[in-house]
């Protein structure tokens, strides 16, 4: 008796309309425990000007977090080769990517 032949699923994304317009962001961070990766999406607000503990003048460089995301272990390795590709395929179209800081 031959196993049956798998039936092909097609995953149909939906985006509610209230994230339609999506977040930007222009940095990000990544932290990770024993059961998630997490990763926080970021806009830079404007510096202010202030004093640390000691009374020295600092630059404070306040951040807002616009879009959280935690992912399992075993879907980093995957959204990593989904990007790459994703990467790979901009710049065939686009041209290099101008990497921040040049």
């Amino acid at each position: 008796m031959s196993e049956p032949t798998p039936t092909p699923t097609n995953v149909e994304v939906i985006v509610p309309e209230a994230m339609s317009v999506g977040a930007y962001a222009n940095g990000f961070t990544c932290w990770y425990n024993r059961t998630d990766f997490t990763l926080d999406f970021l806009v830079f607000l404007p510096t202010d000007q202030g004093v640390d503990d000691a009374g020295r003048p600092v630059v404070r460089q306040p951040t807002q977090v616009v879009s959280r995301v935690k992912f399992p272990p075993a879907m980093i390795f995957r959204l990593m080769q989904i990007l790459n590709d994703s990467m790979s395929n901009y710049e065939h179209e686009f041209g290099a990517i101008v990497h921040l800081g040049e």
